[in-house]
């Protein structure tokens, strides 16, 4: 059975790109236009791999990557960074680190906790690139 992705980006043309890459390599994917539509989708569909960018109208993607990872079942979904946020603003996102504090239920002490996307694809995407990233990240 084909590995479904979740895309969720803003621009149509980067969803129907990474669509026809998808597709061409046997993957289902979903798709979302912001970040709310992403995490509904997430938590509906519960995809394989989540396809990620950052800058977005109405739930950027860094607000939803870290309401995914406060998420006890949605942060084992691995995320793939496909922006071209660094080239737009000049800051490093490919080594972005999210932290939180988490609270253990039993004890009820707390500890901070830190996550990082799977990794990080630059936009314009090169399509051989993208793929080399899923298959690694989905041990494919």
């Amino acid at each position: 059975m084909p590995k479904k992705i979740l895309i969720v980006d803003d621009e149509e043309d980067a969803i129907s790109f990474i669509s026809a890459v998808l597709q061409d390599n046997n993957y289902e994917y979903i798709s979302a236009e912001n970040g709310i539509k992403g995490l509904e989708l997430a938590k509906k569909e519960r995809p394989d791999l989540i396809l990620l960018d950052l800058i977005m109208p109405e739930k950027s993607g860094i607000m939803m990557f870290q309401e995914l990872k406060k998420d006890q079942e949605l942060r084992k979904i691995p995320v793939i960074v496909v922006s071209g946020a660094s080239e737009v603003t000049g800051v490093d996102f490919k080594n972005f680190i999210f932290k939180h504090i988490e609270k253990d239920a039993e004890s009820n002490e707390q500890s901070m906790a830190f996550f990082r996307p799977d990794d990080y694809i630059e936009k314009p995407i090169n399509p051989d690139e993208l793929i080399k990233a899923i298959k690694k990240t989905l041990k494919d």
